[in-house]
């Protein structure tokens, strides 16, 4: 009787239907995918049951396909009298298990093997040869003047792993940095020692250069770490972690100014690539990169750029995929800082006309291709580069060019963004919105007028 493949905790969930493969989507919470845990083509156990239709189950026996697909090769049972299901396209799960008829079929194997096996002991040179042990393997050895089974995870053996097990504490002397207790046959002066009583050393070329103490406090570059990390340097520049030319990667301000930095301290913060700036007199930590400050998180919590209106968030080539908040966006709309223009044109108007019929339901591509055309959901928007064309044909804006390169636009709803290798369409859907608004406004007003 051939034996399924197992593992544990394998069960994802499924939208397709149908009789044949149905393709795994996601990871039910808790468990793993069939792509993580189970080989292509491993035959398996497996349960099938409808979530959005709870009356259609099937078990049997299947495999995963080179395309990941859930292969049905042998139905054990189901709720189609014993036939493979046409399920319903819809939410349902699919999990790796054990079947209730190999049970009992591993019953009767084992039984009909234990009644010819009783009278009989084979000799041990006729065994088979194995390369690896496991843990519940026996070995008989000769105690006093009789015998007993050893269990092979009391001793140090080679699992079917390649890796060497040992069920219980394992000793060794102290060693020191120059010849440490553990350490590699093609490199005997680097590994692990222990150069005091409760600590730890961990050694290269025969120098220690990290100490664990009795009290938890890890040293780098001293042998007696007086706080929870603790790090020495004999140069005059003590970063705590220094790049090449006496860069910074990190560093640290007290409230007399940098603590650590290339600089000479004070209120600079020296020669750097890139800083983190913790500063305690104001209660702050401030990033820079490229000699210049970027952000800050500030003493109560809020995170914001250096300067005033000066950074985005992402850009065209590298997007945040979701934003989750609280409330609304807030947008500078104060009276003072605008150089007010005044009502949309009749061009303006008849192309936000135009714009508002070419409102509709699209999918994302990508997620057609992680979730397939049935479980990408539907969003509902414009297609920039028709909002872009019908502006042109109103002659508000240039052209796109024949390379897909857009003209020239005074207007801020209309964005794109080009960089080496790529580029991107978008627009500012909240100053559309608007414009769409004041179009129907005006045709409202026409017709109540007309009236």
């Amino acid at each position: 009787m051939p034996t399924p493949f197992f593992a544990d905790l394998v069960r994802e969930l499924c939208h397709e239907g149908g009789t044949g493969p149905l393709m795994p989507t996601s990871a039910v919470p808790g468990h793993r995918r069939f792509a993580d845990a189970v080989p292509a083509d491993a035959q398996f156990h497996y349960a099938i049951a409808g979530i959005a239709r709870s009356e259609e189950w099937e078990v049997g026996l299947g495999r995963i396909d080179s395309a990941g697909r859930l292969v049905r090769e042998t139905v054990a049972a189901s709720s189609s009298a014993g036939t493979a299901v046409d399920f319903t396209p819809g939410l349902k799960t699919l999990a790796l298990t054990v079947g209730a008829g190999w049970f009992a079929e591993s019953d009767a194997v084992a039984a009909s093997l234990s009644s010819g096996l009783d009278s009989k002991q084979p000799l041990s040179t006729t065994h088979a040869s194995v390369p690896a042990g496991a843990a519940s393997d026996l070995l008989t050895v000769r105690r006093g003047s009789g015998w007993a089974n050893l269990s092979l995870s009391s001793l140090v053996f080679k699992d079917g792993g390649g890796v060497f097990s040992v069920n219980g504490p394992l000793t060794c002397t102290s060693g020191s940095a120059a010849a440490p207790s553990i350490s590699f046959s093609a490199d005997t002066n680097t590994g692990i020692h222990n150069p005091a009583a409760d600590a730890i050393g961990l050694t290269t070329g025969g120098t220690e250069r990290v100490r664990i103490g009795a009290t938890g406090h890890v040293g780098l570059g001293t042998t007696s770490p007086a706080a929870r990390l603790h790090a020495a340097s004999s140069s005059t520049n003590t970063a705590l972690i220094q790049g090449t030319s006496a860069r910074n990667l990190w560093s640290y301000a007290d409230s007399g100014g940098v603590g650590w930095g290339a600089g000479a301290g004070g209120a600079g913060v020296g020669n750097y690539s890139a800083l983190l700036y913790f500063l305690d007199s104001l209660q702050q930590i401030r990033f820079y990169t490229a000699g210049s400050e970027r952000l800050r998180l500030t003493e109560t919590g809020q995170l914001c750029p250096a300067a005033d209106n000066s950074l985005s968030l992402g850009t065209g080539a590298a997007r945040w995929s979701v934003l989750y908040a609280g409330s609304g966006t807030i947008n500078t709309s104060d009276a003072r800082e605008k150089t007010w223009r005044g009502a949309a044109t009749d061009a303006e108007l008849r192309a936000a006309r135009r714009i508002a019929a070419e409102l509709g339901f699209y999918q994302w591509n990508d997620a057609i291709a992680a979730k397939g055309a049935d479980g990408a959901r539907y969003h509902f928007g414009v297609r920039a580069q028709a909002v872009w064309a019908i502006m042109a044909d109103e002659g508000l804006v240039d052209p796109t060019a024949a390379e897909g390169r857009p003209g020239a636009t005074p207007y801020a709803f209309l964005c794109w963004d080009g960089w080496d290798g790529g580029d991107r369409f978008g627009i500012r859907p909240d100053q559309l919105a608007l414009f769409l608004i004041a179009a129907q406004e005006r045709r409202l007003a026409a017709l109540e007028a007309a009236a």
